[in-house]
Formats: structure tokens, sequence, C-alpha cells
């Protein structure tokens, strides 16, 4: 499936992609050579911020936590033969 876009770019890429014999070829390369790069970032923020959280709780939160998972997994595994 594709999608017709139109947008605006600066003189010097409208030079660029009109010597291009496929403009739309040409910018799809270049957008998925960033799109890589940005899903890292966000992956990078979203640890960061996890291991923030992580770092702020007390051990009776972690404690508490565990004992809910626990809790949780006897539930799951109740009458279960392994």
């Amino acid at each position: 499936m594709t999608v017709k876009l139109s947008i605006s770019v600066p003189d010097d890429v409208a030079a660029y992609l009109q010597q291009q014999g496929n403009v739309s070829a040409a910018v799809t390369e270049a957008v998925r050579r960033v799109l890589p790069e940005a899903r890292r970032a966000r992956q990078r923020a979203a640890a960061q911020a996890y291991g923030a959280y992580l770092r702020q709780r007390t051990a009776q939160q972690v404690a508490d936590e565990r004992s809910l998972i626990e809790a949780s997994n006897d539930v799951a595994l109740r009458d279960s033969q392994w």
C-alpha cells in the first residue's frame, strides 16, 4: 500500500530530488535510514524512565510487588501438573 503526500522542502533538497529518477524511492530510502535510530532513541528513553522508577521504589514496595507476583503465579498455576 502506498500513500500520496505533498510536502515542502528546502531548495537544496528539492534540487537533489529533481535529479533523482524516482523521487519516491529516494525519499523512502532516506526516511528508512532514520527510522531505526528514532526507535532506538524511544527505547533508550523508556528504559531510562523504567530504571528511574525502579530506583525510587522502597524496600516495602519491592516486597509487596514480589508477594503479588507470587500470589498471581499461584492462582495461574493452581491445579497445573508439571
